[in-house]
């Protein structure tokens, strides 16, 4: 084949690489863990995330639960829908007593102050723009393997690298400007539809908001990931883009070395045991028992 014509198909994988198979790198040894994972977790220098997944499926690609199921943001015929501020705040106010509720315990919800409202679904509704991430690398580990020592699949951890501080905020009025203006197109992708072929793609605009809004998100040491500007088709989006503003890497965990993960979790950090995140007390006793171990 001419070289022009191979590199011709590199750079096609590398705009079509929606679920960021480019950087995928596997986890097979102790080796591996610690060169392509516990080292640059433990580098103060740099500013990484993690995302773990229990199962390697293109079903779960690295979205927002929100967009993962169509019917939930439109019915058969719609051709597409603009989730935006606008969107996200009426399908809030249209969810019974919802607002009232977030009303009750945050102050008046307000378009122009998406955050908090946006924070408060995803942990509480499991409906909003943002993508659940951690600083630790236990916590997503956690996540991924569920505390089990027998596995029948593989499991994937994505991470997620900030170089400058334009992706990355700690500040609640820049998070509400970033959602404030907030725009994805959902399209409806249909077999054969027409009015489908020519739509432009485009790649999102990605950022990582580090601002906790519970006690359950600090201990988990949570942020969340944004995507915005893009379109959307079916599960499918270019990552191009995504990939020039931060660094996103997709670690596949072998079924074979996930049990020594596991171990590895108790031994180093037992609070951030599966059975501790959701539980916080259980987890602060874990900790201080681990604390008297040592001395």
């Amino acid at each position: 084949m001419d070289p022009a014509r191979f590199d011709q198909f590199e750079n096609i994988e590398e705009e079509l690489d929606y679920d960021f198979s480019v950087n995928e790198k596997y986890i097979r040894s102790d080796e591996e863990f610690k060169e392509l994972l516990l080292d640059p977790f433990l580098d103060e220098n740099r500013h990484i995330f993690y995302r773990g997944e229990r199962v390697v499926s293109l079903k779960r690609p690295l979205l927002p639960s929100m967009f993962r199921n169509r019917s939930n943001l439109m019915t058969e015929e719609d051709v597409y829908v603009d989730v935006n501020a606008e969107y996200l705040y009426n399908h809030y106010q249209e969810n019974g007593h919802y607002l009232d509720m977030f009303n009750s315990a945050f102050g008046e919800a307000d378009i122009d102050c998406m955050y908090d409202i946006c924070a408060f679904s995803q942990h509480y509704l499991e409906y909003s723009p943002l993508i659940d991430l951690s600083k630790s690398l236990y916590v997503a580990l956690s996540f991924a393997l569920k505390g089990k020592e027998e596995f029948e699949e593989n499991a994937l951890l994505y991470t997620v690298e900030v170089s400058d501080n334009d992706n990355y905020t700690q500040m609640k009025a820049i998070a509400d400007q970033w959602l404030k203006y907030f725009h994805v197109r959902v399209y409806n992708y249909k077999e054969g539809a027409e009015n489908l072929r020519n739509i432009k793609r485009s790649s999102p605009d990605a950022k990582v908001i580090d601002i906790a809004t519970n006690d359950r998100m600090k201990f988990q040491q949570g942020v969340f990931h944004l995507l915005d500007d893009f379109n959307l088709v079916n599960h499918l989006y270019l990552t191009k883009n995504v990939r020039e503003s931060v660094q996103i890497r997709k670690f596949i965990l072998d079924k074979d070395y996930c049990p020594y993960i596991t171990r590895r979790i108790k031994e180093d950090a037992p609070w951030y045991m599966y059975d501790h995140l959701l539980d916080i007390s259980s987890g602060i006793q874990e900790a201080v028992t681990a604390q008297r171990e040592k001395l």
